[in-house]
């Protein structure tokens, strides 16, 4: 049994949802699909729920949605497009109530906007197992918080308790798939043990496939997506950038956390506890081979496989005469950012600062998480926008001679200026600040 994930670019054209079907039935072992919502509702959610509404709004947006997902059904008035036409029905009526909630109360909660933005998944779910239907194949709806799709209560963020999952999960969907039925489950989110819906983050449905996978035992998980695979650079700046066919688990999850949009970061660790290969698959060529990722240290004799980069990064600098000699001076800096949600790429220290790499887009949180503990915790602080940081990936980095050497003379020879490096804390990556 396999764990197939599609993307929502995979599922917004007819041509795409087209290609998921064929791609799904010509898998002849058991399996478990995982989807994502359609590209772009998710975001249309989100923006929707941003600012006050008037209840027309809510109607035609509604509207929209409703009618968009309609186009997606298979186009022969058969008994799957009635039946999914129903469940879109039951999922836009609920959806209405909660906008209609929000409108009134004038309050938005994170426990209520997560629960929002899960209906982008709910109503893919049902379009694709429709679709499934359609081609002749067994293939139901199932929805991650029905399931028992288990996680912390970090809203907007969550983490997902494994054994829970496992025990939740497990027999419900290996049951279905032995009886020859496709679960088509949803991704992006789960549930907390009281019950109420969490997201797991953007592009968090490659990182719901893993759990899925965790829970059932299943092998390989296959993410489909409209690339090839995991590339040695981004091939938009770099023309001879080429297909990379194996990392390893520590290398994938690197290259994902420093920008590569390839595989969400969290995705690595359910695999690696059991050994579950990953394999990236392009839905537009499914006969490529792909990127394998996996067990076992899989080196190039020339160390560095990949190079991937995080744009619109500021620094943030925290001074202090004293800060190398403070104990839990770089813990206080940390948790007040914590308290603002100001999310920390990396860090670096030295006797008189603290420097953290933030999302340009957090600035503000960040300003006004430092202004309020300056002069207890350091003396004064800036912050520098306009900074890319630069990750190099690639087995054996750590600990192999005259590579960083060569990383930094080939960014001199192009007169570029290294602002902050950080090395050491991984054996597979090393990275650097330049100039955006």
């Amino acid at each position: 049994m396999k764990v197939m994930k599609f993307g929502g670019t995979c599922l917004g054209t007819e041509d795409a949802l087209n290609r998921v079907a064929y791609v799904i039935g010509s898998e002849k072992d058991q399996k478990i699909v995982v989807v994502s919502a359609a590209s772009g509702v998710t975001n249309a959610l989100k923006e929707f729920i941003s600012r006050p509404r008037q209840e027309r709004e809510i109607d035609d947006f509604l509207l929209a949605l409703r009618m968009r997902h309609m186009d997606m059904l298979p186009r022969t008035d058969g008994e799957a497009r009635r039946e999914a036409l129903s469940r879109i029905e039951a999922k836009i009526t609920k959806l209405e109530r909660l906008l209609y909630g929000v409108t009134y109360t004038e309050e938005l909660t994170p426990r209520t906007k997560d629960l929002v933005l899960s209906f982008g998944e709910r109503l893919s779910a049902i379009i694709v197992a429709a679709r499934l239907a359609d081609n002749g194949i067994d293939a139901v709806p199932m929805e991650g918080d029905a399931l028992g799709f288990i996680t912390n209560e970090q809203h907007g963020n969550a983490v997902a308790l494994l054994d829970q999952c496992e025990k939740n999960m497990g027999a419900t969907l290996e049951a279905a798939a032995k009886k020859g039925m496709v679960p088509v489950v949803t991704g992006f989110f789960g549930v907390t043990q009281d019950g109420h819906v969490t997201t797991v983050g953007r592009s968090g449905t490659d990182y719901t496939a893993a759990v899925i996978a965790y829970a059932t035992n299943a092998r390989p998980i296959e993410i489909w997506k409209e690339v090839d695979g995991f590339m040695s650079a981004d091939p938009k700046l770099v023309k001879d950038a080429f297909m990379i066919d194996r990392l390893s688990y520590e290398e994938a999850a690197e290259l994902a956390y420093f920008g590569a949009q390839v595989l969400h970061a969290r995705a690595v660790q359910p695999a690696r506890l059991k050994g579950i290969e990953i394999i990236i698959k392009n839905l537009y060529m499914p006969e490529s081979p792909g990127t394998t990722i996996g067990n076992g240290k899989m080196a190039r004799k020339d160390v560095i496989k990949s190079v991937s980069y995080v744009p619109k990064i500021a620094t943030l600098k925290v001074y202090d005469t004293g800060a190398g000699y403070k104990s839990g001076f770089l813990a206080d800096i940390t948790n007040c950012l914590s308290e603002e949600e100001v999310n920390i790429f990396s860090a670096t220290t030295s006797q008189t600062c603290v420097a953290v790499l933030i999302d340009e887009t957090q600035i503000p949180q960040a300003k006004r998480a430092i202004k309020s503990v300056i002069g207890g915790v350091g003396e004064s602080f800036e912050i520098n926008p306009g900074v890319a940081l630069v990750c190099t990936v690639g087995e054996g980095l750590g600990y192999t001679e005259g590579v960083a050497a060569r990383v930094f003379k080939a960014v001199a020879a192009k007169k570029v200026n290294v602002e902050l490096i950080s090395a050491g804390a991984s054996t597979v990556a090393d990275h650097f600040t330049v100039g955006h």
